[in-house]
């Protein structure tokens, strides 16, 4: 009995990391105030996470809201602050995944 799941995105956390320090400054929820340092643990959180979890960005928040609390290390952002970093991580690392 086979059953045939979709692959989750590949991931390349080096390239991703690059890219976001790049261009968190250009994000509509960049906040002057706060540094890269500070919204990278959004970012890991968002673009790990559809390979550790499968479902929607909606329907897993909370479970994304715990990994952020678990490795936010001395981030100042509060999940409010670092959701749509989280979110725009997901959805880059999610971008033309196609259902087989």
């Amino acid at each position: 009995m086979t059953t045939e799941l979709a692959a989750p995105p590949a991931i390349n956390p080096t390239a991703e990391e690059a890219y976001w320090r790049e261009a968190f400054r250009s994000e509509p929820y960049y906040r002057s105030e706060f540094t890269y340092e500070d919204y990278s643990p959004a970012y890991r959180v968002g673009y790990t996470g559809p390979v550790r979890r499968n479902g929607e960005f909606e329907q897993l928040e909370g479970e994304l809201k715990s990994d952020f609390d678990r490795v936010r290390g001395k981030s100042r952002l509060r999940w409010e602050e670092a959701r749509e970093a989280t979110r725009a991580a997901w959805r880059r690392a999610t971008r033309g995944e196609h259902p087989h």
